[in-house]
């Protein structure tokens, strides 16, 4: 537990961000934290690692740390879900002089299910959110949409929603109430989480130049400039992951195996499962 909360232990981590990123100067600037972010999303949204870091130490010790996100990003091409990757991002933040809190949100899979970071800069508070590959920050205060994506606030609570592009129309993504979470709920949270509905199947979405993707089961969406498909196939997941997010095959069908593992062992321990789960 301690070591989840001590960022410091973590400067090496964020270090070699800083290196991948080509980002010299560190001041804690508008421009500066805009360049971290455009890098930070190239990491996927991925729960491959975390399945298969759960199928390992199932008891205990699962969490990824920065440490092991940026190590496994640079050999495999792999990132995290919204905790892990928002524990690195908030590490590489603070490292550097920017002041963040942690956020937890609420979606459709449940309450508390989502996280991401509250930045304070020049007077203002900036939504970051690397687990929807934002790639840049969200004035929370402001209404303007950047690329599609916007906030709304419901005029009789301090609640916030965030939507994104959805095919033909905006889809509200999660809502959250605009307060700080401690260090020790959001570990809390992160723990929990590895026993939600989003650990039931494999899961992963990616940003870059050529646009975006997203994958969960047999279940793909591309869209880009002029470019849109959605819609199943019949090819291993493991050989669709590595044409479209360049992680290794083997990775793949290992998270697959742990996956199955997992399921049986949150039966036992009386989760809520799928129910083909026998």
């Amino acid at each position: 537990m301690e070591k989840a909360i001590n960022t410091a232990s973590s400067v090496p981590a964020v270090q070699r961000f800083l290196e991948i990123a080509r980002i010299e100067n560190t001041d804690p600037t508008h421009e500066n934290l805009n360049k971290i972010l455009r890098r930070y999303a190239q990491l996927p949204y991925e729960n491959l690692s975390k399945i298969i870091k759960l199928n390992q130490n199932w008891d205990k010790n699962h969490f990824r740390f920065p440490e092991e996100v940026i190590t496994d990003h640079e050999r495999f091409r792999l990132g995290g879900t919204c905790f892990s990757l928002t524990f690195f991002l908030k590490t590489i933040l603070d490292h550097i002089g920017y002041e963040t809190d942690f956020l937890m949100a609420d979606m459709r899979s449940g309450e508390n299910s989502h996280c991401a970071l509250i930045l304070k800069q020049d007077s203002k508070e900036f939504l970051v959110d690397p687990g929807y590959l934002l790639d840049s920050p969200l004035d929370i205060s402001s209404t303007n949409s950047d690329r599609g994506i916007y906030l709304s606030k419901k005029s009789d609570q301090d609640r916030y929603s965030l939507w994104t592009p959805g095919g033909k129309q905006m889809k509200k993504r999660y809502s959250f109430i605009k307060t700080a979470t401690p260090d020790d709920q959001f570990i809390e949270h992160w723990e929990n989480s590895f026993h939600q509905m989003t650990m039931h199947g494999i899961c992963l979405s990616k940003r870059d130049e050529n646009g975006f993707v997203y994958l969960h089961n047999h279940y793909i969406k591309r869209e880009g400039d002029d470019l849109f498909f959605k819609g199943k196939f019949n090819e291993e997941i493991s050989e669709i992951t590595q044409k479209y997010f360049n992680i290794p095959e083997d990775v793949v069908k290992k998270a697959e195996l742990a996956l199955k593992e997992n399921l049986h062992y949150d039966k036992e321990s009386g989760y809520k499962v799928p129910i083909w789960v026998k």
